[in-house]
């Protein structure tokens, strides 16, 4: 409240930034417990008909199941275009997975900017109130309490800001692990896949 009505905002900024938190955080973990228990069921079967089984049941929840479908339903022999199916539906899955960073980062770096804007505000204040007293009556107590009121704004916007960019890039780093570990996946299955053409 002694801030001003900008840390009004910074706490409207600080709720938006934790909600997208909290959902991309639950996104990735739903999706990768999906990929990780496909993948189990996956690993103990070697025959194509059987993985098409489970593709239906456990795969369309899963974007490495979507990504997996495209290969092993497959209308087409042309591997190059089944690759480049598989890696549509990749980027579409991670596209939807990303919805949200952008605000993330947007919010991450204008909570700072918002502290800062709110400490310029007090000191134009404090400097006025200054002129208004005139230059033989000013209160050093009262121009020390101005600027430290000036300055709550600037250490909110920090303490909203420094902890987003810390899950912002945590979470940047979680989607890339996921989207390799997928790849890693998808190129393992083509191997298998090839060799279950190969024999039959």
């Amino acid at each position: 409240m002694r801030g001003g009505f900008l840390m009004y905002v910074l706490v409207a900024i600080s709720v938006v930034i934790i909600a997208i938190v909290i959902e991309k955080y639950y996104q990735i973990h739903k999706v990768r417990k999906a990929n990780e228990k496909l993948s189990f069921y996956l690993a103990q079967q070697d025959k194509p008909e059987n993985i098409r089984a489970i593709l239906r049941i456990h795969g369309q929840s899963s974007p490495l199941g979507l990504m997996l479908d495209k290969l092993y339903n497959a209308d087409t022999d042309d591997i190059k275009l089944i690759q480049e199916s598989m890696e549509a539906v990749g980027n579409r899955e991670l596209h939807n997975l990303e919805k949200g960073m952008d605000w993330l980062s947007t919010l991450s770096t204008i909570a700072p900017l918002v502290g800062f804007l709110g400490t310029v505000i007090g000191m134009v204040q404090v400097f006025m109130n200054i002129q208004g007293q005139g230059q033989n009556t000013v209160d050093i107590s009262t121009l020390a309490g101005g600027i430290w009121v000036a300055l709550l704004t600037t250490v909110g916007g920090l303490v909203v800001g420094i902890p987003s960019i810390i899950f912002y890039n945590n979470l940047v780093q979680k989607l890339d692990d996921l989207a390799k570990d997928m790849q890693h996946e998808v190129m393992e299955h083509e191997i298998r896949y090839r060799k279950m053409l190969e024999k039959a």
